[in-house]
């Protein structure tokens, strides 16, 4: 009688590990479908960083005027947020760059306007918070922030 127990146990401890096998996997399928990795757009993404240091080299600018209001401390991060270098590797890791988080044209859409006007603008408006006003870039920040 003990073997057939022994079995009978047994047989339970492979399907609950078939279950928690099966469950395991489903749950590695469910976070890697989750995760978006976006899309691969050669040209959009040649684009968007050409906007993106234009942006960050009119930025740099406009607040190379300003820095004496920026406290002391926030000095090094400003100026280092908005270095070439590492605007674009922010910008890399973006929802707009991966054309995620809304239709991928609204997403070009957006950027490309908000990119045209705010370069027309001029420090003065850009450091009064005109750009928050402009639908675009409105538009494209909820992107981003998504």
């Amino acid at each position: 009688m003990k073997p057939i127990l022994f079995a009978t146990e047994h047989r339970i401890n492979l399907k609950q590990g078939a279950i928690l096998y099966l469950f395991f996997i489903l749950m590695l399928l469910f976070v890697s479908c989750k995760k978006e990795k976006g899309i691969n757009h050669i040209e959009w993404q040649n684009e968007s960083l050409s906007l993106t240091s234009d942006l960050c080299k009119k930025f740099r600018e406009c607040a190379d005027t300003e820095w004496k209001s920026i406290p002391e401390n926030l000095k090094k991060f400003t100026e280092g947020r908005l270095e070439e270098t590492n605007c674009q590797k922010r910008f890399r890791e973006s929802n707009a760059y991966k054309l995620i988080g809304n239709d991928p044209k609204l997403i070009q859409t957006s950027f490309q306007e908000c990119h045209k006007l705010v370069m027309a603008m001029t420090c003065s408006e850009l450091q009064s918070g005109k750009m928050d006003s402009i639908n675009a870039c409105v538009t494209f920040q909820q992107i981003q922030n998504r």
